[in-house]
């Protein structure tokens, strides 16, 4: 076996690693993708089920939210 043979199959060798950490982490990502779907549904039922009193408390909280940063950032600038 020359030189040039044996690089060749470490650089195959290397590959092969790189490939399964790359199933690996699509693997991992799909699974945390259908996490998110399930949430998703979930979170779409209940709108369903409160339907404007949804979209009221996420107006609420989002007002809330918009206080609190401002407050924070005005109180961080002194």
């Amino acid at each position: 076996m020359n030189p040039n043979e044996a690089e060749y199959f470490r650089s195959i060798g290397r590959l092969e690693g790189q490939v399964a950490a790359l199933v690996s982490t699509t693997s991992d990502m799909k699974a945390k993708i259908d996490s998110i779907d399930v949430r998703l549904d979930t979170l779409d039922r209940m709108a369903n089920r409160w339907k404007g009193g949804f979209a009221v408390i996420l107006g609420i909280g989002a007002f809330i939210g918009f206080v609190i940063d401002h407050a924070l950032k005005w109180i961080t600038q002194r």
